[in-house]
């Protein structure tokens, strides 16, 4: 039966030798760390078809003008021919090297919505339609609703005096640019309230 030894060959490496005992004196050979680590380093081939490497291209190129979620790549690249297959292959490899980060995406998503007006309800939505769960955002939603920060109804009133709405129906003009803007019925009807109701509000 053959006996497993264990040694060191002077450099600190162990190295294993197998006796020949019974194998008709066929040596096996020597395993220890240097052959180790080639075997770790043997590249990984991995085989990429020609649409899926296309469809990476694609991306790459779409990342260049601004982030983009997982979501609106899978539609854009389907709607150019591409496969479920190939699209979602390419956007999973994107995502690897950090071309694609769906949590980038929706964090500059929202900050740049809250300063353009944009009401809560609002951002929720399109981040949905972006396929993003606003729960999966680190921080969501202290982080950009603080507590001690402005109220949504107080966000809302700020809009409309700095940008008023133009109409001889006011308070209908105002409900309406709110509405548009995102914000919850409660926070639409309490803001234009008080705006109507300001003493130097622009008619």
């Amino acid at each position: 039966m053959p006996i497993r030894t264990a040694s060191s060959d002077g450099a600190g490496r162990a190295a294993f030798v197998e006796s020949s005992e019974g194998r008709g004196g066929d040596a096996m050979p020597i395993i220890d760390d240097e052959f180790l680590s080639k075997l770790v380093r043997e590249p990984v081939v991995v085989c990429v078809s020609e649409d899926q490497e296309k469809a990476f291209a694609k991306i790459a190129r779409l990342s260049v003008a601004r982030d983009r979620s997982k979501h609106e790549l899978a539609e854009r690249l389907e709607r150019e021919g591409f496969s479920v297959e190939d699209a979602h292959a390419a956007i999973e490899r994107a995502a690897a090297c950090g071309l694609v980060d769906d949590i980038r995406y929706a964090e500059a998503l929202v900050r740049s919505r809250l300063s353009q007006g944009k009401g809560r309800a609002g951002i929720e939505n399109e981040l949905a339609a972006a396929g993003i769960a606003v729960y999966d955002i680190p921080g969501w939603p202290d982080e950009y609703f603080p507590s001690d920060g402005p109220s949504e109804e107080d966000r809302a009133f700020e809009l409309l005096c700095r940008k008023p709405p133009r109409s001889k129906n006011v308070y209908a003009a105002a409900c309406r640019k709110l509405a548009s803007r995102g914000f919850s019925s409660d926070a639409v009807f309490a803001a234009a309230r008080r705006y109507i109701q300001r003493d130097d509000r622009v008619f």
